[in-house]
């Protein structure tokens, strides 16, 4: 064989772009929500390895369900057109992003100074959704939310997320607490048909599940694949339910 036919197809701008893009989102990490993280990783696997052809996962596994959803709803989008979606993703976030990648290059020192700015940027308290308030379990900002807008306490975001399965991810009894004597429906579902205690269950938040529970959570509630919390719950927390 040729010593030709062992190097790689050089890389296509393209390529070089989406490579630089998926770097630049480890960074992203910690601001993002769980649909945007999904959104990114089923366009990420379809840029990489092409149309989903892996059996869906059936047990207790919710993470792998939802990635295998993200990717598998992308049916037979071509790698290029998942490619610039993703870049086009990234750009939505930050339409600055990969200058000051080059930039980042150049410079260590504007690294740290760059990464604590644009950090400090996207925390700024009047930015801050009543949601974003529950995700960093700020009990204090979500009263305050929601004495100010009350319906909240039930609307989900984009995702079919409602406030109390946020709280319940987190496992944030306070707040959960509060949410709930605030009228949040303790039984409400996201668009996986998951309800907050499959998210306490899944997410092994013992106290959270007791409290739940105490409260009127129904354990027998199926999800879209047909789960219950207790088929998805680990040994000792099925035994609370």
């Amino acid at each position: 064989m040729a010593e030709s036919d062992l190097e790689s197809e050089p890389l296509t701008d393209l390529e070089e772009t989406f490579n630089r893009a998926s770097k630049y989102l480890q960074t992203l990490v910690s601001e993002l929500d769980s649909g945007q993280l999904l959104a990114f990783y089923g366009l990420y696997k379809q840029a990489t390895v092409g149309p989903c052809d892996i059996p869906r996962p059936n047990w207790y596994q919710v993470q792998a369900k939802h990635k295998w959803e993200a990717w598998k709803n992308l049916g037979d989008m071509s790698r290029e057109t998942a490619m610039t979606n993703y870049i086009h993703g990234i750009e939505k976030i930050n339409p600055t992003w990969d200058e000051e990648e080059e930039a980042k290059a150049g410079s260590q020192k504007w690294i740290v100074f760059s990464k604590l700015s644009y950090g400090s940027a996207e925390l700024n308290d009047e930015d801050k959704t009543f949601l974003d308030w529950i995700k960093e379990g700020n009990e204090a900002k979500v009263r305050e939310f929601l004495s100010g807008e009350p319906t909240l306490v039930n609307k989900p975001d984009e995702e079919g997320m409602h406030p109390i399965h946020w709280a319940a991810d987190r496992g944030y009894l306070e707040i959960l607490d509060y949410l709930i004597k605030s009228g949040a429906n303790v039984n409400s579902r996201d668009q996986y048909g998951q309800t907050a205690l499959h998210y306490v269950v899944s997410c092994d938040h013992v106290d959270a599940v007791k409290y739940l529970l105490s409260i009127g959570a129904q354990s027998n509630i199926a999800d879209n694949d047909g789960m219950t919390p207790k088929e998805i719950a680990n040994e000792q927390i099925a035994a609370l339910l």
